[in-house]
């Protein structure tokens, strides 16, 4: 459950500090590419709107004097003295006009019938475009005059900068061009009002996409903010699932473990009431013999066997009592220990079993511990289990186990006893690990799952833990760690 939350909250994690970082680079550059283009558009619109109003208004200027002082006859026969004349008061009327400052006329053969630059007179320019376009009806302006024209080789430089304005000239009556004026115009007044224009129009465009962008972002920002908002509430509502979901899994195994263990605890007080029958039986029939022995026996003394029987029966009777107390919820008596004493006797209940087996056994019990607290017979049931389930993991009884205590610190400083179980066994596989202190589960074929699990009850009943080591082909290592009881 916790993996799937995890997973499904990962690609919702776009918080609004991320989605307002990106709307600031990615409007930035919209809004900014959508000004600029809008600004190139108005502005060469305006340009080309402001240049045509101004050559239509020169080019209207000029046919309006030329009809009023040049007649077609002087296009005719321009090299009469009639013809100069008109064609001079034309001049000097024509650079009246406010930034026209020089004046050609040519007839339809391409051909300069008047200028104030003399040596042109006379001379045809067939290859200049914009003066062919000019002789088909059309007004041509040219406004590239970097470049020197081959008309222009008599002028100077500071002509250069002027813009040309071929105008067709037709006579009313008549739809054929008599012959084309070009005039030398230094549009200042215009070329201020067209950057006046630009400027004007750039820095409203980047005035308005200045607002628009800071009040979209102003809007992503809010956005952004009750997005961060949400995005930490449902962060916080999903760790909240997320603890909420492993308490129910521990509950839930808490829940499994005691329904095994009140298992255990039935099947416990089944066995105990089924062999406290037979014990009891088992002692009154030693009793007797005892009895019969001091009658009629050559001796009064009763032998050690009989004593044994009885003085055993009646430790299997303690302990089958300590257990049915044990799974009964009822407080369990404890008592101050002494953890050595506790294992010494454990091996000596088993050292029958380790005989047979030829297994070496090493104690290496450390000296002074501190006592701890809890029941003698719990706590030989625990080592009971270890040392047995040790002998088991040893096979052909080829083998060492290593029977060892001592006393460690925790990070608080308060001390705490352990002791240690390790065999010289087969090990136990990685996959099993978790697994064998579960109730009923084992990997032995005449196992019962359930020596490790009430082991580990038992330790933790008592106030310790058990911790289990394993490798396989290096053998097992159990630890139960108990709190020393500090001295008053």
């Amino acid at each position: 459950m916790k993996t799937i939350i995890q997973k499904w909250i990962r690609p919702h994690g776009q918080t609004g500090t991320a989605l307002s970082r990106q709307f600031a680079l990615l409007s930035l550059t919209v809004i900014g590419l959508i000004t600029l283009t809008l600004s190139m558009v108005i502005v060469h619109s305006l340009r080309g709107d402001l240049l045509e109003r101004e050559w239509g208004i020169t080019a209207d200027f000029i046919r309006t004097e030329a009809h009023q002082v040049l007649a077609p006859s002087d296009f005719a026969a321009p090299a009469t003295a009639t013809a100069q004349e008109h064609f001079e008061r034309y001049y000097q009327q024509t650079v009246m006009m406010p930034e026209i400052v020089r004046l050609k006329i040519y007839d339809t053969n391409t051909a300069v019938i008047w200028s104030d630059e003399t040596r042109l007179l006379g001379e045809r320019f067939p290859d200049n475009p914009h003066l062919v376009r000019a002789l088909s009806g059309q007004t041509t302006v040219n406004l590239e005059t970097d470049e020197l024209k081959r008309e222009n080789v008599y002028e100077r430089n500071e002509f250069a900068q002027l813009v040309e304005v071929y105008v067709p000239i037709v006579f009313p009556g008549t739809s054929r061009v008599a012959g084309v004026v070009e005039t030398y115009k230094m549009p200042r007044q215009v070329f201020a009002s067209i950057r006046k224009g630009q400027l004007t129009v750039i820095g409203t465009a980047l005035l308005g996409g200045a607002f628009l962008y800071l009040s979209l972002f102003w809007i992503v920002r809010r956005a952004g903010r009750r997005i961060e908002e949400q995005h930490n509430a449902l962060e916080q509502r999903t760790h909240e699932l997320i603890s909420a979901n492993e308490e129910l899994r521990a509950v839930q195994a808490q829940l499994l473990e005691a329904e095994r263990l009140a298992a255990i605890g039935e099947v416990v007080t089944a066995v105990a009431h089924g062999i406290r029958n037979p014990l009891a039986n088992i002692r009154a029939a030693a009793q007797v013999a005892s009895l019969d022995y001091r009658d009629g026996g050559p001796s009064t003394l009763v032998p050690k066997s009989l004593v044994n029987i009885m003085f055993e029966v009646d430790r299997l009777e303690g302990r089958l009592k300590e257990l049915l107390q044990f799974v009964r919820p009822a407080s369990r008596p404890s008592e101050p220990l002494d953890l050595n004493i506790v294992l010494r006797e454990s091996l000596r209940m088993v050292e029958g079993r380790i005989a047979k087996t030829h297994l070496r056994v090493e104690e290496q019990l450390a000296q002074g511990l501190l006592p701890i607290m809890g029941s003698a017979i719990l706590l030989e049931q625990v080592f009971l289990s270890l040392i047995g389930n040790a002998i088991e993991a040893i096979p052909d009884g080829a083998g060492t186990i290593i029977i060892l205590t001592g006393r460690d610190v925790d990070g608080t400083g308060v001390p705490s006893i352990f002791a240690e179980v390790w065999d010289s066994g087969v090990g136990i596989p990685a996959e099993q690990l978790s697994r064998i202190f579960e109730p009923f589960y084992t990997t032995k074929a005449q196992g019962t799952g359930l020596g490790l699990a009430i082991a580990k009850k038992f330790a933790e009943a008592q106030g310790g833990a058990l911790t289990v080591w394993s490798r396989p082909g290096e053998g097992t290592a159990f630890r139960v760690t108990f709190p020393g009881l500090m001295e008053a």
